[in-house]
Parts: C-alpha cells; structure tokens; sequence
C-alpha cells in the first residue's frame, strides 16, 4: 500500500474576506474530491484572506495510479481561474 501526499500552497487573489476565501476553498475541494476521490483539507494560513495550504491524499498500490492523479490535481489547480498556485510538494510512502 502506498500513500500520496501533496501540499499545495495557494493564492487566492479576488478573495476580500475570510468568508470569501471559505467560499472559493469550499468549491476548489469540493471539485477535487469529486473528481479523484481524494482526502482534501485545509492545512495552513487558515487565518489568511488571500493565501491557503491544502493537504491531499490518495492511498493505491500503484504507483504510476498516485502520480497520474496527482499530476492532473496540480494542473487543473494550475488552470482554476479563481486561485493562483504557488507551489506544491508531492512526495509518496
């Protein structure tokens, strides 16, 4: 069994307040559980208007299975018009 984890640093520029950036945040996780059936959460700047840390993960017992899906959750983060991403780290057990 192995385990993917990746920390995504994000930037969420037509955020003004803490219950805009809920709002945004609620839908982008949203999606992505939807579509990967992944474990999605924010982790970091929780008190930040513009800025998030999401923690995903996803457990397989095929490795090309966790980075094929994590390299599409990077890019449709990449192409999300309403969040910018900073940087990501992926690393799997």
């Amino acid at each position: 069994m192995l385990i993917g984890i990746c920390e995504i640093s994000l930037y969420l520029p037509n955020s003004h307040s803490l219950k805009a950036k809920r709002s945004i945040l609620t839908g982008y996780k949203s999606f992505l559980r939807k579509k990967y059936n992944i474990s999605i959460a924010e982790i970091g700047q929780k008190n930040s208007w513009k800025e998030s840390i999401v923690g995903i993960s996803i457990i397989s017992d095929n490795r090309q299975y966790i980075d094929r899906v994590m390299e599409k959750i990077t890019s449709d983060s990449e192409i999300n018009p309403e969040i910018q991403l900073l940087e990501y780290r992926i690393s799997v057990n």
